[in-house]
């Protein structure tokens, strides 16, 4: 039998008998680990404690398990504190964003990282065109980003073509960024970056492929963005 991929660690016991404390912590390694499932490879995780006992949770089991939560004294329902986690976490993910783009801003002025900056503020994502100034500054800098921390535009067929039109090393900064299904469509419509290896997936259904990158991808950031938010009612 499989097991079940988010079966809670021995240790946890009753989740109704952890409470948040409200502290999000975002690793942009994407590397920390789960204090419940034990999964690894999380962004963002959430402080709970126990009496004595602490832990850092990752979304999944946030979403999953009912965890006893309050703001000054007023208990909340299991909605009612997934919404909350939920809402501090996109804040979070926006600020980290965020403040990579002003720091590389600050360190290399330039009139198109102002309005990668400024697009990011409106859309909370990157054009490919903007993703592509953006990492290539970053290469510049010799920052080891993990690219996946931000999100690329590539739904519409506008973008789907920005990127198409994209040199080949532009594209190649960017691919890191797409998510597996992003890379597909692209592919699909002969946007890949040179030199891609492109294969069938055995065990996905017939006419699937799987767009693998050649060379590896970029490292990761070394430090951790963290926030700790004063609950408000």
């Amino acid at each position: 039998m499989v097991q079940n991929r988010y079966t809670l660690l021995e240790h946890v016991g009753d989740t109704h008998e952890w409470r948040f404390t409200w502290e999000i912590r975002d690793d942009v390694t994407i590397g920390s680990a789960c204090g419940f499932c034990g999964r690894s490879a999380r962004r963002v995780t959430y402080a709970v404690t126990r009496q004595t006992q602490s832990a850092w949770i990752c979304e999944n089991c946030v979403s999953r398990y009912t965890i006893s939560a309050d703001i000054d004294g007023q208990p909340l329902g299991p909605k009612e504190a997934r919404a909350y986690a939920h809402g501090l976490t996109a804040r979070l993910k926006q600020q980290t964003c965020q403040d990579i783009i002003r720091r590389v801003q600050t360190q290399l002025p330039d009139t198109e990282l102002e309005e990668a900056a400024v697009y990011f503020d409106r859309n909370l994502q990157l054009s490919p065109q903007r993703a592509a100034r953006l990492f290539a500054a970053l290469l510049q800098l010799g920052e080891q980003t993990n690219l996946q921390i931000f999100e690329i535009q590539t739904r519409s067929n506008l973008h789907q073509q920005e990127f198409g039109e994209l040199s080949d090393a532009e594209r190649r900064l960017v691919w890191p960024a797409l998510s597996p299904q992003q890379r597909r469509r692209l592919a699909s419509l002969g946007f890949a970056p040179a030199g891609m290896v492109v294969r069938r997936n055995a065990t996905a259904r017939a006419g699937r492929v799987e767009v693998r990158l050649s060379a590896p991808r970029m490292p990761a950031l070394t430090e951790v963005a963290s926030l700790n938010p004063k609950p408000k009612t």
